[in-house]
């Protein structure tokens, strides 16, 4: 080797240990991040449903359902979950691990292409910065298909750019069949397919990149023959994928259509705006979102001093138009004409990476212009990926101490105490499916419509195959043929999913057997008989203690050495934020109390922050003394607050009883 290249080669060979290290280095705390949320954290329930479609392929072949149907969503995830399942086995870690691994990859991906086509200190930043996004720690460790969307819609979004810029001119096109312009778009249309069969979502990238190829090459650009055969992938690929939706879900996508639309003329901005702006205007984002304006702004100016000729810019600045159009069309579809129940963050997350790469150019830009010393440039580099850093670590760290609902702890629980004979249903019946086989019942009555079909004459959960229980005569009647039932749910659900009747029936007849991060396993063993009541009325105008009202009460005769049993009936009249405990008792002439209970409404089983407009029974026993002395007793009743053990208000004299001597 000559002595004039040796040195060329030490830096080559420096570049590559360093950016290896430094590399491996990132990709080191972002797995350590997502490996703690994957060992510490409950499963998110849409998780099982993964779980389970991926067992229904190691068993069919296919995500084949009971019911008949396919399951759809990230259908491609099914294969990859069911292929690292065949491989270590289908638990929650094998399940979560597949997300790691495209989170990763992602990592890596968003790194070769911040470096390739800015340079090489925008891919250390948007690297470092996807590391530590809470968003990116939260999808890239759970199983489900938001991390396998990411990776593919970034290698998708890379091709189609690399594609456009490509130095062809466009007056002499290559008919070769080998390439480099036909070899690019058809990985690009590879890679939206990929990326559309993880999840249908990626139909909202195909309109920003077709803007793309006309503002870069033109519409005759598209009629090439080493083009136009990509796009017709893609258009197909596009009819596939909604055959598939129509076909194998038959009735899905109207009846959600119908009862809560994925789209429609929307344009309430300020209230999608407020879903989303956290994302983009949080402390921590903040310095991102002004980067991408700055960066967007700079090569905007320089377009128009070079009259609109987009192919004339550096292509620092062509990036910046291009991955910045992406990110600006998918957030003004999803502020205009997103419906309102589907206005969740994490429908942003496929485009996200779009955000960081332009946000990085914007501030390596502003560095570049304040020093042209490369030391000076990398030294500020090095501090701005600190500040990454100390800005996202807390972050990062609040998502690992965010628990969510525990229904794999729940249903680990009955799992190992469930009897044979005995009747299992929940309002997440996928979840059932995959630990203890498909439930009995899926038991809801509010917001199911799309959830069900009928199969062999009678509705069942699309996912699961479990009869729809939606009636509380319904439930009385499964209680009274079973020997125990269990209904496993969690507090927000069986508060807002479910009417008087049947909550009345789930608190009158079943304990809490098991209850772990808000789910709860219910329990019923036998039809309780109600004791019979010679007071039933309402309290009219309710009476209010706090946020709380008593609306009515009920009680049993009032016998010496019996229980006294009494109901009272509360609602939510105001927003609650704490817990609120009611205190029953019964006072003597003399102004003593003769025996007194304290406890939770509902029985503890929905916790009062959950105490809506529905009208909650709070069942009480109190035992009465055999040798009760003849006289006229009063029954008294008084909620505060837990925390404080403060009243809410003055003890309410609900009735009285009197005593006789035999």
């Amino acid at each position: 080797m000559s002595t004039h290249l040796q040195p060329l080669h030490s830096h080559r060979v420096r570049t590559i240990v360093v950016t290896t290290g430094g590399l491996l280095l990132v990709l080191g705390v972002a797995f350590w991040l997502r490996w703690r949320y994957v060992q510490e954290i409950s499963l998110y329930v849409d998780e099982f449903t993964t779980l389970w479609a991926a067992k229904r392929v190691l068993a069919t072949g296919a995500p084949l359902m009971p019911s008949g149907v396919l399951y759809t969503r990230g259908l491609l995830a099914s294969y990859v979950t069911a292929l690292a399942a065949a491989i270590g086995g289908l638990t929650y870690t094998v399940g979560r691990l597949t997300s790691v691994f495209f989170g990763l990859a992602t990592i890596v991906t968003i790194f070769a292409t911040g470096r390739r086509e800015w340079n090489a200190r925008v891919g250390w930043l948007v690297a470092v910065g996807l590391a530590l996004l809470p968003e990116a720690i939260v999808w890239s460790s759970r199983a489900r298909f938001y991390a396998q969307l990411q990776f593919f819609v970034l290698l998708t979004l890379w091709a189609a750019y690399a594609a456009i810029r490509d130095p062809h001119p466009t007056n002499q096109p290559s008919t070769d069949a080998a390439s480099p312009v036909r070899w690019r778009h058809l990985l690009f249309a590879g890679f939206f397919v990929l990326a559309l069969f993880s999840q249908e979502q990626t139909i909202l990238l195909y309109p920003p990149i077709l803007l793309a190829t006309v503002i870069w090459r033109g519409w005759r650009y598209l009629r090439q023959p080493q083009v136009w055969p990509a796009h017709v992938i893609c258009l197909a690929a596009m009819a596939a994928r909604f055959a598939v939706e129509i076909v194998g879900q038959p009735g899905y996508f109207e009846t959600i259509q119908a009862a809560r639309p994925y789209v429609g003329l929307i344009f309430d901005v300020p209230a999608a705006w407020a879903a989303y702006d956290p994302l983009l205007l949080a402390p921590a984002r903040l310095p991102w979102t002004l980067g991408a304006i700055l960066a967007v702004v700079v090569a905007l100016l320089a377009l128009a001093r070079r009259k609109g000729r987009v192919r004339d810019l550096p292509l620092f600045h062509q990036a910046t138009l291009f991955f910045a159009l992406q990110f600006a069309f998918v957030l003004l579809f999803v502020l205009t004409l997103v419906g309102g129940q589907w206005r969740e963050t994490r429908y942003l997350f496929l485009v996200q990476p779009c955000w960081l790469l332009v946000g990085a150019a914007g501030v390596v830009w502003l560095v570049d212009s304040l020093t042209p010393r490369p030391l000076l440039r990398w030294a500020a580099t090095g501090l701005l990926a600190l500040l990454i850093v100390a800005s996202l670590w807390q972050p990062a760290q609040t998502v690992l101490a965010q628990q969510v609902e525990g229904y794999d702890r729940v249903l680990a629980y009955v799992a190992a105490n469930r009897q044979p004979g005995d009747i299992t249903m929940t309002p997440q019946p996928p979840a059932c499916a995959f630990v203890l086989g498909p439930c009995d019942y899926y038991a809801v009555q509010k917001v199911y419509e799309e959830f069900v079909i009928a199969h062999n004459g009678v509705l069942v959960d699309r996912w699961s195959g479990a009869q729809l229980l939606n009636d509380a005569r319904q439930l009385q009647a499964v209680i009274h043929t079973a020997p125990r039932a269990w209904f496993i749910t969690d507090g927000f659900r069986l508060a807002t999913r479910y009417d008087e009747d049947f909550l009345r029936t789930v608190i009158e007849q079943f304990d809490i057997a098991y209850d772990e991060r808000g789910v709860m396993a219910l329990l019923a063993a036998g039809w309780r008989e109600p004791a019979a009541l010679v007071v039933d009325q309402p309290v009219d105008p309710p009476v209010r203690f706090g946020p709380l009202a008593l609306t009515h009460w009920s009680r049993s005769a009032a016998v010496p050495g019996a229980d006294l049993h009494v109901t009272l009936t509360w609602q939510g009249v105001a927003p609650i934020d704490r817990q609120i405990n009611t205190s029953l008792r019964v006072v003597a002439p003399t102004g003593d109390v003769v025996t007194q209970i304290d406890g939770p409404p509902a029985r503890g089983i929905i916790p009062t922050n959950l105490f809506f407009t529905t009208p909650l029974p709070d069942p009480k026993t109190l035992p009465l003394p055999a040798d009760l002395p003849a006289g006229r007793y009063r029954i008294e009743v008084v909620a505060y607050a837990v925390d404080t053990v403060t009243p809410l208000g003055e003890p309410l004299t609900l009735g009285e009883f009197d005593v006789v001597t035999p």
